[in-house]
């Protein structure tokens, strides 16, 4: 039997590697544009590859939950680090985050190109599919039993993954859910590059412009940048995809930022007046508890009014007009749902014997880890799906 597995990311040679190990007998062939695999795992984690999470778990996913159910029952951290150890991985944890022991992407890359190398995997390089036809050939010269399409999605291009998936997708007639970036920076309608630079800890609320009972639709705390077009950080990226799907929909999504989850209103206030006490009444009353570029900010935009600015400290209100683009997202939100695969399976409805894993899936994961995660566990799910048909 012959399989081919388009893109060579970390979901296309987990799967490889997979169904090499379930059945030697099985021909495997990676096709991958670039001029090696693995590309995109070389810039995860910022170059240490945070490689999975040992909390994994439905609430770190958005999408497709019959999907998430589908892939997590079966690859959970336990059945990560198995996979790691085989490829003669040593891992180190970080609050909760795996990393490989050499905090080193490049180590992961090659052990996973020497394992495929050992199982006789090819993997042809410099080798765009330019179409794949519903009886599984490829650029309308090689045909195969079973297909994975593992190309992942739309987010860093720089990196091989601009969106090629969706092309054959649509060829195929196979639908998948709108797409946008995810895990980025967003932009905001106010001007805030007066703000550029400064760095704090705060809490970050995302709310409906309609939503008139004030109840935040998520919320995300931790460090928080301000950038020349709005905000960055873990926080923001983490509430990014609804923003960008909200704006998609031409919504203007609300946020509002406290800068001191640990202090209440009538704590702010109380500050306020004993800096006034000792004779503070410009902005410097706030550089006590602000940055100083924060703390102009607020008090020229409130006049002064020690009311208003107690006020913005506790939830300062910005309006969302969307996000960066696909070249800064880490992932992409949106692709192939579950009503366009067989239940429990990877495989699709339309087509037998075509797979899809990875980010062409409508799965996304929160930072630390979790895209990762599902990458190596979807495609140890199609591997082991295709060896046992096999």
């Amino acid at each position: 039997m012959k399989v081919a597995i388009i893109g060579g990311g970390a979901s296309g040679l987990a799967c490889a590697i997979t169904i090499k190990r379930e059945n030697k007998d099985i021909d495997v062939t990676i096709f991958e544009k670039l001029d090696q695999p693995g590309k995109k795992i070389l810039a995860t984690g910022n170059g240490r590859c945070n490689l999975s999470n040992f909390v994994v778990s439905e609430e770190y996913y958005n999408g497709d939950h019959e999907i998430i159910h589908t892939v997590l029952d079966d690859f959970d951290a336990v059945n990560a680090l198995e996979f790691f150890n085989s490829l003669g991985l040593k891992i180190r944890e970080e609050e909760g985050r795996l990393y490989p022991y050499s905090m080193n992407a490049s180590n992961v890359v090659a052990l996973l190109k020497k394992e495929a190398e050992k199982l006789n995997i090819k993997i042809n390089t410099n080798c765009k599919v330019e179409s794949l036809d519903s009886d599984l050939t490829i650029n309308n010269k090689y045909k195969f039993n079973k297909v994975v399409l593992a190309l992942g999605g739309k987010a860093a291009p720089q990196h091989g993954t601009d969106g090629d998936g969706y092309k054959l997708l649509k060829n195929l007639g196979i639908k998948y859910q709108p797409i946008s970036p995810a895990l980025v920076q967003i932009k905001t309608e106010e001007d805030v590059k007066e703000l550029k630079g400064v760095r704090f800890r705060g809490v970050l609320f995302l709310r409906d412009e309609d939503d008139d009972d004030d109840k935040p639709i998520k919320f995300q705390e931790g460090e928080l940048l301000f950038t020349d077009y709005g905000i960055s950080g873990i926080p923001a990226m983490q509430l990014s995809g609804d923003i960008a799907q909200m704006t998609a929909r031409g919504e203007k999504p609300l946020l509002n930022i406290c800068f001191t989850p640990d202090l209440g209103l009538s704590d702010i206030n109380e500050y306020l007046d004993n800096q006034i006490d000792r004779g503070l009444t410009g902005e410097e009353m706030l550089y006590g508890i602000l940055n100083e570029k924060l703390a102009h900010y607020i008090f020229t935009k409130n006049n002064g009014d020690t009311n208003h600015i107690a006020l913005d400290i506790m939830s300062l209100p910005f309006t969302a007009v969307g996000t960066k683009g696909y070249k800064e997202a880490q992932v992409t939100r949106g692709g192939v749902g579950s009503d366009e695969l067989i239940k429990h399976s990877l495989e699709t409805k339309k087509i037998k014997n075509l797979f899809i894993t990875g980010e062409l899936l409508n799965v996304d994961g929160t930072c630390g880890g979790y895209n990762l995660h599902f990458a190596w566990g979807s495609g140890i799910k199609a591997a082991k799906e295709i060896a046992n048909n096999a």
